[in-house]
């Protein structure tokens, strides 16, 4: 298996561009502009990378596992032409301390199911497209991503060890009149 440290890269960089030149000028207000700018960011990264035609983001999809009632709908899910290969937990809270246990709780879900879930995209009524079944890869990235003033420990304290391996998490520690502190651990 590829230990994906392409698609690592490509969101780390994604997140420091998104930091730096769009919640530093004082454009993204809520999580869904993170996530908007993120996503832009990520799609550039692709296409300088020569992997866009071969790469699929699903903004909050459903996902399930098999034909169980049991769904999810993660930030952003990140595809390639076969397989969900990342998943993006992002949270925005600028002047508080972040909440990350549903995020984690939904990666931890992912890493669960790994040959299970896939993404269901059942609301769409036009002509279909690409009515594909995306299954998680076993090495597929797990990104925790957030906007917030400082935690006390690192996410990556929280998680189970199923998660520890393709774990990546991402900060921007906001300060007092001050650029945000641009941060990464993996695990």
């Amino acid at each position: 298996m590829a230990n994906r440290s392409m698609l690592k890269a490509q969101l780390r960089s994604a997140w420091q561009h998104t930091i730096e030149h769009h919640y530093n000028r004082q454009l993204i207000n809520s999580e869904r502009g993170l996530q908007a700018f993120l996503c832009a960011a990520l799609l550039d990264q692709f296409e300088q990378a020569g992997v866009a035609q071969n790469r699929r983001i699903f903004i909050e999809p459903t996902l399930v596992v098999g034909r169980s009632n049991v769904v999810r709908k993660p930030d952003i899910v990140i595809c390639n032409t076969r397989s969900i290969i990342g998943v993006v937990e992002l949270k925005y809270n600028p002047k508080g301390y972040p909440r990350t246990k549903k995020d984690l709780e939904t990666l931890d879900w992912m890493a669960e199911h790994p040959e299970g879930v896939r993404v269901q995209n059942d609301r769409y009524l036009g002509v279909p497209v690409d009515d594909r079944s995306y299954p998680l890869v076993g090495d597929a990235v797990l990104c925790w991503a957030g906007v917030h003033r400082g935690m006390a420990e690192p996410v990556s304290q929280k998680i189970c060890a199923r998660l520890e391996k393709y774990f990546v998490e991402l900060h921007a520690v906001t300060r007092k009149d001050e650029d945000p502190i641009i941060g990464q651990h993996s695990a």
